[in-house]
């Protein structure tokens, strides 16, 4: 049995896993890459499930801001060096270094500091802040566009901007569950309204040869925060609970959910159509690849981050899942 943890959350960050991965995986669909997509829910999961359970940690800033570094540099320092050692690739450390070997990791640092400092003075004004957020995302969207059909979810700096929202969010369901037990009674209604925002979610992202397309998708916000907010609900269903502590496939879930970060920055590397004579074989086959190479980077970065520390390693800590 696993001790008692907020499973809702841990079974999020698997999720957000296999969403972001399977939205890059259109290499390996080959003729089916249409159905390699996922990725603006697999972030919007990603950027709630981080803010979640951090939001109410730490008293003072720079402990708080510790922490955070702690867990986030030394996977990107050993993720550095092993791109120069394997892939010949040191023009790129510097890069890696500065900006975290992804874009959302320079975002989330950032976010880090907005929201300690929301947490320390506004704390009682969350749900504000949270509207207005929303609102100030949906006014700039105009600022930001390069084009007559501009995807908002693309390699855009305007997703600096409205997964911030995303955070709030996570941090406000958080903060309410410090609260108020949160518990769903009916999973069939809560997996219908779920659906449902999956739905009009990709229905409105549906029209981008169309003149109504830039405001259909900046629509698409609100849907796409119900899909956190129901599928945050339908984990923290007593059914899904015991599947996970009872099972080897909660263990799983949780092994591949805290390889998240390590996840997102090998997984590029891996993708080879090599293997697309196996379909649909072969997208299982890269994604424990994937997973593998990712805990010998967490291992790779435990070492790193003990080697400046006090005392002997401790190779228990640099192993365990």
């Amino acid at each position: 049995m696993m001790k008692q943890r907020d499973i809702g959350i841990d079974v999020l960050k698997f999720m957000a896993v296999l969403a972001i991965t399977n939205s890059h995986m259109d290499v390996l669909y080959g003729k089916y890459s249409y159905l390699a997509t996922g990725g603006a829910i697999g972030d919007a999961l990603f950027f709630f499930v981080s803010e979640f359970t951090l939001f109410l940690g730490g008293k003072t800033f720079d402990n708080y801001y510790k922490k955070r570094i702690n867990r986030i540099y030394p996977t990107v320092f050993a993720w550095a060096m092993l791109k120069c050692i394997l892939f010949a690739d040191t023009k790129d450390f510097l890069s890696v270094m500065i900006f975290g070997g992804g874009w959302f990791v320079s975002c989330i640092m950032i976010y880090y500091v907005i929201l300690f400092m929301i947490r320390r003075f506004f704390l009682k004004n969350l749900m504000y802040i949270f509207t207005a957020s929303l609102l100030i995302s949906m006014v700039v969207f105009p600022v930001f566009q390069d084009g007559e059909y501009f995807n908002m979810y693309a390699e855009t700096y305007y997703k600096w901007v409205f997964f911030f929202v995303f955070m709030l969010q996570g941090a406000a369901m958080g903060w309410y569950s410090q609260q108020k037990s949160f518990q769903i009674k009916n999973i069939r209604t809560e997996m219908t309204k779920l659906l449902g925002c999956i739905v009009l979610f990709y229905n409105l992202c549906a029209f981008k040869k169309s003149s109504v397309w830039n405001c259909c998708q900046v629509l698409s916000l609100f849907p796409l925060l119900g899909v956190t907010h129901y599928f945050y609900g339908c984990c923290n269903n007593e059914r899904i609970k015991s599947i996970y502590t009872s099972t080897r496939l909660g263990w799983c879930m949780n092994v591949i959910g805290g390889l998240c970060l390590e996840i997102y920055l090998v997984q590029s590397h891996l993708f080879t159509d090599k293997l697309n004579f196996l379909f649909p074989l072969n997208i299982i086959l890269i994604f424990f690849a994937i997973v593998f190479a990712a805990y010998i980077l967490r291992c790779l970065a435990r070492i790193w981050a003990q080697t400046f520390r006090d005392g002997e390693y401790q190779w228990k800590e640099v192993w365990k899942f």
